[in-house]
């Protein structure tokens, strides 16, 4: 399309330019480029119908007396430049086929000058520049996520608070200690020493642990002095004693000795003998 553009700005200069009378061929003058011009005949009957060669330097020869592109029609033209049936006769029956006297025919069809009009395209680059600003609106929204990072202020304050039920995982600790299949029985104190290094009276909440647990008889045991729960299983009565003393003739190892202080808690004398656990 540039080149049709080009061309055609050319040849309608040269056409103007030209200022005697004059009366196109009819044969095609020399360089008459047929692939971007209408045909020459066509051109040449039109001419003649509208006497151009008599308006040359008018504003008609300008509008009408150029030929036309071949992708052009003649209703692109103002109407005057489309003569009548008999107009268009009597200017056919006027050519006289005379070559000589139409200097300007042979530029009506040369192109050799098209080369020179490549100023045609530059106007369409100036839209282009207009989408330039579109990437500033698209960094406004990046600053957003910025905030994202206070976030991460939170996240350590639960874990102090998840830290701190973890002794509560050692109440169960004590559980593990409960021994049952031993049975309690009661002595009496008699004013002696126990295996401990003390005396007590009946009234004193002790009892003597097996003998297996205690360890060496003739020596003071790591046991001396701990407390420990005994609960009657049958009744679910319980008493809390102090380990003052060995026991070898216990049944087992969780079987437990009291003082008679410490039986009646759990059971009546009588009973002589009772289920536990420790």
């Amino acid at each position: 399309m540039y080149h049709l553009t080009a061309f055609s700005t050319i040849a309608l200069s040269l056409a103007a330019s030209v200022s005697s009378l004059a009366v196109p061929r009819a044969t095609p003058p020399k360089g008459w480029n047929f692939a971007i011009l209408e045909d020459y005949n066509v051109y040449h009957t039109r001419y003649m119908a509208l006497s151009c060669e008599n308006k040359h330097n008018t504003a008609f020869f300008d509008e009408c007396c150029h030929p036309l592109l071949a992708t052009q029609s003649l209703s692109s033209r103002p109407a005057e430049c489309n003569p009548n049936a008999t107009t268009s006769a009597t200017s056919t029956s006027s050519d006289d086929g005379d070559d000589d006297d139409l200097p300007d025919c042979d530029d009506e069809g040369d192109d050799d000058d098209v080369s020179s009009a490549p100023p045609a395209p530059s106007p369409s680059k100036a839209p282009a520049a207009a989408p330039a600003p579109a990437p500033t609106t698209s960094k406004a929204p990046v600053a957003a996520p910025a905030p994202v990072t206070t976030v991460a202020a939170p996240s350590s304050t639960p874990k102090k608070v998840v830290a701190s039920p973890a002794p509560a995982a050692a109440a169960p600790a004590p559980q593990s200690a409960v021994n049952t299949g031993g049975v309690a029985t009661f002595f009496y104190q008699n004013n002696n020493f126990g295996a401990c290094g003390q005396k007590h009276s009946d009234s004193d909440l002790i009892a003597a642990i097996d003998g297996n647990r205690y360890g060496n008889l003739g020596a003071k045991s790591s046991l001396c002095g701990k407390k420990v729960k005994i609960t009657n299983t049958k009744n679910k009565k319980s008493v809390t004693v102090t380990i003052e003393d060995a026991c070898p003739t216990c049944e087992n190892s969780n079987s437990i000795d009291l003082s008679v202080g410490a039986f009646q808690q759990i059971a009546t004398l009588d009973q002589g003998e009772v289920p536990t656990a420790a």
